[in-house]
């Protein structure tokens, strides 16, 4: 568990513990809490959501030996079994979602639930489906939509009950409740 859902668990965990005189808080006080959540959860979406370029930092060298005749190019290059990265389809399908988050992070979320959407009905069978799905929710959260978004984190739930933003997820339906 990272510190941010760490401290998103404890504060709701705090919520729920209050006495019931202090549930009955004004709403800017209940606002201010729903943007926070939702603005932990944008981090914790960027932190499960693929990057096209990865960091330096996790460069993996594998040395290798040829033997025999003179290598060829190809055999020079290494296939491993599932690995898509270079694969144009799934780049696509990576800088869609990404240009939908960037469209969050600019504090466009009419734009971002958009993009989100347009990435569903595009990719609907993309392993980052799921990410876009809890995108597009987090986006309408965020403009205030809440039964849209309640809708959304819901649909996120029934269909990737085991997803690692699940949690996230049923936080985020917590606040909009």
């Amino acid at each position: 568990m990272t510190k941010t859902a760490a401290l998103a668990l404890v504060a709701l965990v705090n919520l729920l513990a209050l006495p019931p005189a202090f549930a009955q808080q004004s709403a800017p006080a209940q606002t201010a809490g729903v943007k926070e959540t939702l603005g932990n959860l944008w981090g914790r979406l960027r932190a499960v959501t693929p990057r096209s370029a990865p960091p330096a930092a996790t460069t993996t060298t594998v040395t290798a030996g040829l033997r025999g005749k003179e290598a060829t190019e190809s055999e020079l290059k290494p296939y491993w079994r599932g690995d898509r990265e270079q694969d144009p389809a799934t780049r696509k399908e990576r800088e869609a979602l990404e240009q939908a988050q960037a469209l969050a992070d600019t504090g466009n979320f009419a734009g971002a639930a958009q993009a989100y959407e347009a990435f569903l009905k595009q990719h609907p069978s993309s392993t980052l489906a799921a990410n876009a799905r809890f995108g597009a929710a987090l986006s309408r959260a965020a403009m205030g939509e809440r039964a849209r978004a309640t809708a959304g984190f819901e649909d996120f739930l029934r269909r990737d009950p085991q997803h690692p933003l699940a949690r996230d997820a049923e936080t985020a339906l917590a606040a909009l409740r």
